[in-house]
């Protein structure tokens, strides 16, 4: 099969075309199923003009309409609710927030600094925590759109299952050209 036209490739279209209207969408299940049909229109236009099998896009788009709704919807719901709670990140990450997290660097590295059963004695240690405290509220919305990342792959991840099943769909006859076809399934009459 074309790469373009692969469970796992397909379900990445169809993913990318439904993020782009996520927020407004993510509620709405009969929204979001009308998107994945409007997605899958240019790759089914696409499938008809390299006139391959239409039992084969005919059962991807099923695969795909039937399983990637529920499985993005279950995701993407998380992410954006997250998103709208801007991550969980104090204050939203304003200035005055990291200048919160600045001073509480500089106080726990300090601290670690003058204890003596803690082994660190480079000077700059809090300074090195001051930094990293200014940039902390960038450090967990990163991670928190890393890890949806990575739930949205793990959706095409799993279509990579079921393209063995929707393998099936191209069989000999509707691959071949049907002069072909014909002449090959005629017995050798000596």
């Amino acid at each position: 099969m074309i790469d373009e036209f692969l469970a796992q490739t397909v379900t990445l279209e169809v993913v990318k075309h439904l993020e782009r209207r996520r927020p407004a969408i993510v509620d709405d299940e009969a929204r979001v199923l009308a998107e994945v049909a409007h997605a899958l229109e240019p790759i089914r236009r696409s499938y008809t003009e390299s006139e391959l099998p239409k039992a084969y896009i005919d059962a991807l788009a099923e695969e795909v309409a039937a399983t990637v709704p529920a499985r993005w919807r279950a995701v993407a719901g998380r992410f954006t609710a997250l998103e709208q709670r801007e991550f969980g990140v104090w204050r939203g990450g304003d200035v005055v927030s990291r200048v919160v997290y600045v001073f509480v660097g500089l106080l726990v590295g300090g601290v670690c600094v003058a204890l003596p059963f803690i082994p660190i004695w480079e000077k700059w240690f809090p300074f090195l925590l001051a930094i990293l405290g200014w940039w902390l509220p960038n450090a967990q919305v990163a991670l928190h759109r890393r890890r949806y990342a990575r739930s949205l792959g793990e959706v095409a991840e799993q279509m990579v299952g079921a393209q063995r099943q929707l393998d099936r769909h191209m069989i000999e006859d509707l691959v071949l050209p049907p002069s072909f076809a014909s002449t090959a399934k005629k017995p050798d009459n000596p």
